[in-house]
């Protein structure tokens, strides 16, 4: 009986790693709710109260930067991107520049 929990055990733990895939994933970005949520955590990443999130395949998102002031006649400011990734089972937006991730919370995302 030892031995046949020996030989097993092995097998149901790569089993169990091999259900929770961790790397790139698709959001559907055409969701209302899925927008909302998105937006909502990506504004507290940057710092920001509101953020107009740029054009996105679902599996990049990139934040606009601010719009410029009326006197100013252009900005250097760039878009922030994020790259989505699920980590277990959570969907998790992972900011480009500084490799930190963010928990989409009630978010569902697709692996790639």
């Amino acid at each position: 009986m030892t031995r046949l929990v020996l030989i097993a055990l092995p097998l149901l733990l790569s089993a169990c790693q091999t259900l929770a895939h961790d790397g790139s994933a698709r959001l559907d970005m055409g969701d209302p709710a899925t927008r909302s949520a998105v937006a909502a955590v990506l504004a507290d990443a940057v710092g920001r109260a509101q953020v107009e999130l740029g054009p996105s395949d679902g599996a990049v998102i990139t934040v606009l930067p601010p719009k410029p002031g009326p006197y100013e006649t252009n900005s250097p400011a760039m878009p922030i991107r994020f790259d989505i990734e699920t980590r277990g089972e959570t969907c998790v937006a992972v900011r480009h520049d500084t490799g930190r991730a963010y928990p989409l919370p009630g978010v569902t995302c697709k692996a790639e």
